[in-house]
């Protein structure tokens, strides 16, 4: 990573390191597919000790190594046990194709996820929360809106509306264009029987990269980053048929569905890639209990692993769930 590169954090802010004896891995069963999992048990937790549980979902084609992490531990220190997981296909999980994302699948396995910890025999079933952040954070509410038995729902650094911010920038007839030649790509497969593949990643569209599932510098510098140093199960590549099912999922719609579950909605305002107005949009419509923090940010990733805004993300969703999900040095509050 050149040390140019805009999007590393410039002092005092830093980036986070994870430490991976904080966590244990794990499995569990989500429609016939066996995903690969991590625990993050309180560092003082004892043996058969009934605790709150989270359940953590993160950005578009990540790994149970990046991002989550840096949040998990935290939670873990606040007295939560948290379960993160590779979605079907990615990562260290099964699934046929590989690297292919849909987001209502990955909502599948997130609320099979979610009742996997409820089962859990040192879990308060009564006492789970779903928080995702990016595209984990659309989802939560996807989640939230089928699982009724979760106490409550988070999301940080949201991702909403990912082909209504496309559409806005590129026009109606550019987009329309882009996803019509993912639909020949899938076609082609269709006929071969040969999985079609696009980059995951590109610093921006070209001739020779048309398509891209994040053309964007941000999320170069964050992937190509932490597939290098923490998550060599990352996948570089993504199925072209992700493209149809991706750009046209809409968080916004499932906002309502959530209530009377509790809401919040963690956003920073500098983010130019999940725009600040779809998360104010996906609060608004909410209609249950909800709450809108913003954190000063200059961009999106800031919001993945780096500090001082992590920090500042957990502290706000501590101080939310409190009321709500207690961690059990809290339950004499």
């Amino acid at each position: 990573m050149a040390e140019s590169d805009p999007f590393l954090p410039q002092p005092p802010a830093r980036l986070l390191d994870a430490d991976p004896a904080r966590r244990t891995s794990t499995t569990f069963d989500s429609d016939g597919h066996r995903l690969a999992a991590h625990l993050y048990r309180p560092p003082a937790a004892r043996d058969n000790e009934t605790m709150p549980g989270i359940v953590m979902c993160g950005p578009v084609s990540s790994v149970k190594e990046q991002t989550l992490p840096h949040y998990a531990e935290r939670f873990a220190d606040a007295g939560y046990t948290v379960l993160t997981f590779d979605p079907r296909g990615f990562g260290e999980s099964e699934g046929e194709p590989r690297a292919h994302y849909d987001p209502w699948l990955v909502i599948a396995d997130y609320v099979n996820a979610a009742a996997h910890l409820m089962g859990h025999p040192e879990i308060d079933a009564t006492r789970v929360a779903v928080v995702g952040v990016c595209m984990g954070g659309g989802y939560a509410l996807a989640v939230a809106a089928r699982e009724r038995r979760l106490a409550a729902c988070v999301s940080i650094a949201g991702g909403y509306d990912i082909g209504g911010t496309m559409q806005a920038a590129l026009g109606p007839d550019a987009l329309a264009a882009y996803v019509r030649r993912a639909n020949e790509l899938h076609d082609r497969q269709r006929r071969s029987g040969d999985v079609a593949y696009i980059p995951t990643i590109a610093r921006e569209l070209s001739a020779d990269v048309p398509l891209a599932l994040m053309p964007t510098a941000e999320a170069y510098s964050y992937y190509d980053r932490t597939s290098r140093n923490h998550a060599p199960t990352w996948s570089s590549r993504t199925t072209a048929a992700s493209l149809e099912p991706y750009l046209t999922f809409n968080a916004i719609s499932q906002a309502p569905l959530v209530a009377p579950t509790p809401l919040l909605i963690v956003h920073g305002t500098g983010d130019t890639v999940l725009l600040p107005v779809k998360a104010q949009a996906a609060y608004d419509v909410a209609t249950g209990p909800k709450e809108l923090v913003w954190v000063e940010t200059d961009n999106h990733i800031e919001l993945y692993d780096q500090d001082p805004y992590v920090t500042e993300a957990v502290g706000h969703v501590l101080r939310w769930l409190s009321g709500i999900v207690r961690a059990p040095e809290d339950r004499s509050a």
